[in-house]
Order: structure tokens, then sequence, then C-alpha cells
């Protein structure tokens, strides 16, 4: 019990704790590459406390332009606690995935819903962005799903993490997922939702305040859940075959190791932000069906058991 406790306490402290750190070691790499001196490491935390102690200036008073942060926020939540941390799982059942990419999809409407709702050319533009980049994205997670779905017989969270052997089939499962959460992350190169310096962030232009400060923190949990997703694919079925993952002992090295990978990835992708450039919508929407063309292909041959 004391176990399940400290995990689930963990866990809330990774969703929602942990983000900001990890974004001002994202702005400080980024800022030593460019050879900048750039903000302090904890500079994102003074950015959200000063947003949250902020009352909003609101341009409508439809309450669905109220309620999409919280909703957006909430939903993040839901998403992380189907996540494995160390050899615990605060919500785990059968066919779990579906409810986390449902609750990932009510992330993306609520921040479409945040442009939709105003009359902003600006907001209006990133909406439109995200719906395209979503609608583009998200069959290339049906494509990683599906081929671990075909290789280990389960659609749990938990029991693909667990259970899974590293093979052919499950590694190139593995790059479509980390490609598909690197996109859904929106980092640089597509961050075209957002482009600060085209469409002033997109559908969150018209936002100030406390709600403001809500959709930056639930981003930012958006992107700690889904690299932790990746980082727990990818240890823990390698991780098993050396640590006793039913000890409380080895539930905190494969937390220690999530955490440290997941460290990793975010610097990575920093590195990778810091020298690229965002792409054009047209190019991000060709490049994700080009890899999900690729993606189908080898479903159809993972299911057929060819080479896998």
């Amino acid at each position: 019990m004391i176990e399940r406790a400290i995990f689930g306490i963990s866990s809330l402290l990774v969703i929602l704790v942990l983000p900001p750190l990890l974004d001002g070691i994202s702005r400080k790499i980024k800022a030593t590459i460019q050879e900048r001196q750039g903000p302090p490491i904890f500079q994102t935390y003074y950015d959200l406390a000063s947003l949250l102690s902020m009352e909003p200036t609101l341009p409508t008073d439809r309450l669905g332009f109220i309620l999409a942060p919280y909703v957006a926020l909430a939903a993040v939540i839901s998403a992380g606690m189907l996540l494995p941390y160390g050899n615990f799982t605060p919500i785990a059942f059968s066919g779990d995935i579906f409810v986390f990419v449902y609750v990932l999809g009510v992330f993306s409407v609520s921040l479409m819903m945040a442009g939709f709702l105003m009359n902003n050319t600006y907001a209006n533009a990133g909406a439109n962005r995200e719906m395209m980049l979503i609608l583009s994205v998200e069959p290339i997670l049906g494509i990683a799903v599906g081929i671990m779905a075909l290789r280990e017989g389960t659609l749990s969270i938990s029991s693909l993490t667990f259970n899974s052997t590293p093979n052919l089939a499950m590694l190139l499962a593995l790059a479509f997922l980390g490609y598909w959460a690197y996109v859904e992350c929106a980092f640089i190169p597509f961050d075209i939702a957002e482009a600060e310096t085209e469409i002033l962030e997109g559908s969150l232009v018209e936002y100030s305040g406390r709600l403001l400060g809500l959709f930056k923190w639930a981003l930012l949990a958006k992107r700690v859940v889904l690299i932790w997703l990746f980082a727990s694919m990818l240890l823990i079925p390698l991780l098993k075959n050396y640590v006793d993952i039913s000890t409380p002992l080895g539930g905190a090295m494969i937390f220690i190791g999530q955490l440290t990978l997941l460290i990793i990835l975010y610097a990575l992708s920093a590195v990778i932000e810091a020298t690229t450039a965002r792409m054009k919508v047209i190019q991000a929407l060709r490049q994700n069906t080009m890899i999900f063309v690729i993606g189908l292909v080898l479903l159809v041959l993972a299911s057929l058991g060819v080479g896998m």
C-alpha cells in the first residue's frame, strides 16, 4: 500500500511539477547552442506562477472559451494516469490504450475549440493548423499500436510495456511511436499550430492571465506525458530482464531509468529545436502522409508475419 502511494504521488509530480523544470532546462540548452545567456532554469515556474496569479481578460463570455484550459489540463492528467511509473500503473485495464488516445483527443479538441470560438484570424488559423496536424499524425499512432497489438496480443499499455519482447516489429513500432510523440509535442519543426512569429501562438492568442497559464501548463504536461510513454515502451522491456519488477527496489530502479531517459529525450528535443527551422504546413502534412503509408505497408507485413 505504501509503495502504491509513493508511486501514485510520483506520477502526479512527473505530470504536473516536472514539466516546467524540463522546459527551463530545454530553454537553457537552446540558448547555449545559439550562444545566448538564456533565462534561468526555473524561469518557467516563475512565468506560470505569474500567469496563474492574474485575472484573465475575457474577450467573450462563452463558457467553452473559459472551460477549454481546464478540460485540457484534466485530459493530460487523465492520460498520464494510464502510464506506468516504476512497476505501478495508477489506472490500468484491458483496452486502456484507446482511452489514452481518446483523452489526448479531448486535449486537442479543447485547443481547437479555444481558437474556433473566437472571431480572430490568428486564433482560427491556429485551430485549423492544429486540426490538420492531428488528422495527419494520429494514423501513425494507429500504425504503432496496430503493430504492437498484433505481436503482443493486447491493447493494455501496462501489458504492452511489461510483457513485450524486443524484436524487429517492436522496434519499428517504437520508431513510429517516437515520431508521433515528437509531432504531438509540437516541438520545432512541427510547432505550426502555435508559430509565434507567424500567427501569434494561434489558438491561444486571445487568452491571458490564469486561463493562459493553465493552457501553457497543460501543453508542457502533455509533452512530458508523451515522452514518458515512449521512454517507458523503450526502456522497461529491456530493464525487466535485469531487475525484479515485482519488488519495490526493482520498481524504483525502473522509475529512475524512466526519469533519466525522459530528461535525455527532452534535452535531445531541445537540440533538434535549436538547429532546425519550422516546417510549412504542407511540408508537415506531406511528411506525415509519407510516413503513414510506409507504416501501413509494415503493418500489413506484420499481420502476415513477414520478416518480423
